[in-house]
């Protein structure tokens, strides 16, 4: 991750450790019987260092915001994997920012 954020190899571990915390929260968002009647996700930005999303045709709906507009994030690879940067990254590397996304199902 370091080489293709364009850092020192050892960047992470120098700041972590060999050692580090790692913690995993799995999410299931089925499709929505009725999407005409729901909110989704308020926009956020994810708490973590890095978010891994995997991609499903069935279940699409996540957005990202740059420059005061929403886009869709499309599903070019079912089950591909996208890696979102979170708050903790923006923190740890200020030059790079959290990406504010939200979820909104499709209709």
């Amino acid at each position: 991750m370091a080489r293709s954020l364009n850092l020192e190899d050892n960047c992470y571990l120098d700041k972590y450790g060999e050692r580090a915390l790692m913690q995993a929260r799995f999410n299931f968002f089925p499709p929505c019987p009725r999407p005409d009647r729901s909110l989704g996700l308020k926009p956020h930005a994810d708490g973590s260092a890095i978010t891994i999303v995997l991609q499903d045709r069935e279940v699409e709906g996540l957005q990202f915001l740059k420059d005061d507009q929403w886009f869709r994030v499309p599903i070019q690879l079912p089950h591909a994997l996208l890696i979102n940067v979170g708050d903790q990254s923006e923190l740890e590397l200020p030059s790079y920012q959290a990406a504010q996304n939200s979820n909104v199902h499709p209709s």
